[in-house]
């Protein structure tokens, strides 16, 4: 009976083992596929390894889908995020666009706010290529509540090799006016320019179409400066990502 039982009990911890045996082999061939597809995911750019932030941005009532982060005096004060910078692609002072729409108000449009952004920064102008530019604006017409988004595409570093934004030209089948149009882009490019959102109504970074404002204020102005201050506001020979998470306007 003793023997009997020792066998059964040795049985039972030999099969245990096997299926903690097998368990853990299937464990760690899905840990393999699981980077293997990680790996697939993020080497998307030009070989590099590339990753790309989402800034969508909305016509009328859906939250901000940002994070603003934790800090208080964000909350507490009118900010502006500071995102990222630019690297190598802003050494010589010039970021291209390019767009795929040959509708001429909407042409004009985007040229305007490349051209308003142009005005009021120094060191870095934005100019329109025929080519590929670093920065690629497209449109669609099934707008709904995002009125334009921005991708960041970024290397290993963190710094932006290229930018694509997407612009609606409609909202709930309710067409855009070329200043509106207007607007979006130059929201957009703020993106590009290296800023978040602003976390108050009025301004060109606000969250909304209906609550931001069409002109490029001294705020803005600071926070891509503040950005891509390796550039803009030291010597442009050492490349850094920036220093700081916002601005207080």
């Amino acid at each position: 009976m003793f023997v009997t039982t020792f066998l059964l009990n040795e049985t039972v911890k030999i099969v245990l083992m096997a299926n903690r045996y097998h368990s853990m082999k299937v464990l760690l061939k899905l840990l393999i596929v699981s980077s293997l597809i990680l790996l697939t995911f993020v080497v998307l750019y030009d070989g590099d390894i590339v990753f790309a932030k989402d800034d969508g941005d909305n016509d009328n009532d859906r939250e901000d889908d940002g994070d603003d982060g934790d800090d208080s005096e964000f909350v507490d004060n009118n900010a502006i995020q500071i995102c990222c910078t630019w690297g190598q692609e802003l050494a010589d002072g010039v970021l291209t666009y390019s767009f795929e729409d040959k509708d001429k108000k909407v042409e004009a449009s985007i040229i305007k706010a490349a051209n308003s952004w142009n005005e009021v920064l120094n060191g870095v102008q934005l100019k329109k290529t025929k080519g590929d530019g670093e920065v690629l604006i497209s449109f669609r017409d099934d707008g709904k509540k995002v009125a334009g988004e921005t991708v960041n595409y970024f290397d290993g570093d963190g710094f932006i090799r290229k930018s694509h934004i997407t612009i609606s030209k409609e909202s709930y089948d309710n067409e855009f006016s070329p200043p509106q149009i207007e607007q979006i882009v130059k929201h957009e490019l703020g993106h590009v320019l290296g800023m978040g959102h602003a976390n108050f109504n009025g301004n060109l970074m606000s969250t909304r179409v209906d609550i931001g404002s069409g002109t490029i204020a001294a705020c803005e102005i600071e926070a891509v400066n503040t950005a891509n201050a390796w550039k803009l506001k030291e010597d442009g020979l050492s490349m850094h990502n920036p220093h700081e998470n916002y601005i207080i306007c």
